[in-house]
C-alpha cells in the first residue's frame, strides 16, 4: 500500500492491453460463449502527504488529486471461462513535483476447451506497479509498470478417465517500464501422468523443463532449468490441499555453466472449519524468479490485486532459491471482520555476485460496521527486511485507518488517513510519512 507512480513517460502498447483485447475477441469469436458479469467501480479522492517523496531529510509537502477504475469480469461458457480482476489510476501531483501518472493492475485468465476436452488454450495477463530499486523507497519516482503475460496449451489425454495424461507448453514475456534487465521470454513444456482416484482427489507425476532468455545478453542471466516432481491435490467441501515434492535443476547458460539444485516443496492448503473462518497457509521451498513471483502471488484472482501483495519485490532478473511461509486467517461476522497475516521468505540467488535477501512481518486488517451503511477500516503492517552482502537492516511500519459512509446503494464517500515509517541503519534511508485522503466511489 506504498505511494505508488512515476514520472509519465512515452508508453508503447503493453501485453496487457493486448491480452485484453484477445480475450474479449476470442470471447465473442467463440461458440457457446455466454455473457460476462461484469462489476465496475469509478472513484476520485484527493491526497494531502507531508513527505511525499519519503526522505529522511527536507521532506516536500504535495496535494495529489486522482481518479480510478477497479472492476472484476466472470464469465462461464460451455467452453470458455474469463476471470479478470484490475484498475486503473490517474495521479495529477499538484504541486508539480512530479509529473501526471497513469497506473495500471491486472490478473486475469482466459480458456478456451475444445476437441471433446482433449485441448486447453489459455491466454493470461499480470500487471501490477513494482519498485525500480527496492533499496530506495516507495517512492512516486521510484515505481514502474511490470507485466507477465502467458499464453499456452494443455493437451489432455483420456480426459475424465481414472489414468491419463497431460502435456503442457507455455510461453511468458516479461516487461519492466524502467528495469530493461527483466525484459526476456521464457518457454517450457511439461508432461505429466496423471490418476484421478476420486472426484475430490488428484495425483500427478511430472516432468518439466524450460528456458529463460533475456534481452540484454550481457546480463549473464540466462538460465535452464528441469524439474520432476510428484503432486496431490484434494478439494473437499471444507479444506483444499495442493502438495507437491520433487527436485530441480538450475543451470546459469550464461554463466560460466554455474549450475545448482535443489529439493523442490510446496504445500498449499485452505481450511474452513466454520462458515465464518477461513484459515489458509503456503510452505514453498524451491527454485524461483521475480516473474514466476508475481504470477504465484496472483494465482486467487478473487484475492488482493497483485500490486498489493508485492510492493517489496526485487524486480530483476535472477534467479533464486526460495524459502517462505506465509499464513492467514479470516474471520467474517455481523458487524466485525478480522484478518491477520503472518509471513516470512528468504532468497538465495544462484548467481554468487547476487547479493541474498531475506524478510517477514506481519498484517492486520479489522473493519467495524456501526450501521448497515456506516463503518470504519483499520490495516496495520510491520516488516523487517536484511541483506547477506553488506549489513544493511529496515524496518518498515504502516497504519491505515478509514471511514466509510455508503449514501445509497451504489455512491459512498470516505476519510482515510495513513502513517508509514521506515527505520533503516543506513544513513538518509528512514522515513517518515502522514497521509489523509477523501475519496467518493460509485459502485455498480
Amino acid at each position: 500500500m506504498a505511494i505508488e507512480g512515476h514520472p509519465a513517460t512515452a508508453r508503447r502498447l503493453r501485453p496487457s492491453a493486448l491480452c485484453t483485447a484477445l480475450s474479449v475477441a476470442l470471447l465473442a469469436a467463440v461458440p457457446g460463449a455466454q455473457a460476462a458479469t461484469i462489476n465496475y467501480s469509478l472513484g476520485g479522492y484527493a491526497e494531502y502527504s507531508d513527505n511525499i517523496a519519503l526522505t529522511e531529510s527536507d521532506p516536500n509537502e504535495e496535494t495529489t488529486l486522482g481518479g480510478t477504475l477497479d472492476f472484476d469480469v466472470n464469465q462461464v461458457g460451455r467452453n470458455t471461462t474469463l476471470t479478470a480482476r484490475g484498475g486503473i489510476e490517474y495521479l495529477y501531483y499538484t504541486g508539480d513535483l512530479y509529473d501526471d501518472d497513469v497506473r495500471t493492475g491486472l490478473a486475469g485468465q482466459f480458456a478456451w476447451t475444445t476437441w471433446q476436452d482433449r485441448l486447453k488454450l489459455i491466454v493470461e495477463d499480470y500487471a501490477s506497479y513494482e519498485p525500480i530499486d527496492v533499496l530506495q523507497s516507495n517512492a512516486p519516482d521510484n515505481q514502474q509498470q511490470v507485466n507477465v503475460f502467458v499464453t499456452g496449451a494443455d493437451l489432455n489425454i483420456r480426459p475424465g478417465s481414472v489414468t491419463g495424461g497431460e502435456v503442457k507448453v507455455r510461453y511468458n514475456n516479461y516487461y519492466a517500464e524502467k528495469t530493461d534487465d527483466f525484459d526476456g521470454d521464457r518457454y517450457s513444456a511439461s508432461a505429466s501422468l496423471v490418476q484421478r482416484p476420486g472426484p475430490t482427489t488428484r495425483l500427478r507425476l511430472t516432468v518439466e523443463g524450460s528456458q529463460v532468455d533475456y534481452d540484454d545478453q550481457e546480463l549473464n542471466a540466462n538460465y535452464r532449468r528441469k524439474d520432476i516432481y510428484g503432486s496431490y491435490n484434494r478439494t473437499l467441501a471444507n479444506i483444499d490441499v495442493e502438495l507437491i515434492v520433487g527436485y530441480s535443476w538450475v543451470e546459469l547458460t550464461s554463466f560460466d555453466g554455474a549450475e545448482d539444485s535443489s529439493p523442490l516443496f510446496r504445500l498449499v492448503g485452505n481450511w474452513r472449519p466454520t462458515a465464518r473462518s477461513t484459515l489458509n497457509a503456503g510452505l514453498y521451498y524451491q527454485f524461483s524468479d521475480a516473474a514466476l513471483d508475481l504470477v504465484s502471488r496472483a494465482d486467487t484472482i478473487g484475492g488482493p490485486p497483485i500490486g498489493d501483495q508485492a510492493d517489496d519485490l526485487t524486480v530483476t532478473p535472477d534467479v533464486y532459491q526460495q524459502r517462505r511461509l506465509q499464513l492467514g486467517y479470516h474471520f467474517t461476522g455481523e458487524r466485525f471482520d478480522f484478518d491477520v497475516l503472518p509471513y516470512y521468505e528468504n532468497n538465495d540467488y544462484v548467481d554468487p555476485t547476487v547479493e541474498s535477501e531475506g524478510s517477514y512481518g506481519i498484517g492486520l486488517g479489522m473493519t467495524y460496521r456501526f450501521q448497515p451503511t456506516l463503518y470504519t477500516t483499520l490495516q496495520l503492517s510491520r516488516s523487517y527486511r536484511s541483506f547477506d552482502a553488506f549489513e544493511r537492516d529496515d524496518d518498515d511500519f504502516a497504519m491505515y485507518l478509514a471511514v466509510t459512509k455508503l449514501l445509497t446503494g451504489n455512491w459512498s464517500i470516505s476519510f482515510d488517513l495513513r502513517h508509514q515509517e521506515r527505520d533503516s541503519n543506513l544513513a538518509e534511508a528512514s522515513y517518515d510519512e502522514n497521509a489523509a485522503i477523501f475519496s467518493v466511489r460509485y459502485t455498480r
